[in-house]
């Protein structure tokens, strides 16, 4: 009764273990770079749970940390993104990563 068992839960377990770290894209706003100024980029990152705990404050945090990159504070072009990486259906890695032209 044992060996039946673990058969019956080896490949459950395989199967949510090749899933584990799938990657998949929730938002994306893209805008096209014409600016003239210097590039730059952010990226932040946080957990979540159970797809019932996430963080509010991923995209939020990349964008100011953008604006913050700028010595005048002025950002043109601005291109972000956020992912999702899902281990086991359990906990989840959001980033957000933004681009864009300093003026």
């Amino acid at each position: 009764m044992r060996r039946l068992k673990g058969w019956m839960i080896a490949p459950i377990a395989i199967a949510a273990m090749s899933m584990a770290g799938c990657v998949f894209m929730r938002s994306s706003s893209i805008s096209d770079s014409s600016g003239k100024g210097s590039a730059v980029s952010t990226s932040t990152s946080d957990m979540g749970y159970l797809h019932l705990i996430e963080p509010s404050n991923v995209t939020d945090a990349s964008a100011g940390k953008l604006v913050s990159a700028c010595p005048s504070g002025k950002v043109t072009d601005v291109a972000t993104e956020l992912s999702v990486r899902d281990f086991l259906g359990i906990v989840q890695l959001y980033q957000s990563d933004a681009n864009g032209v300093c003026l």
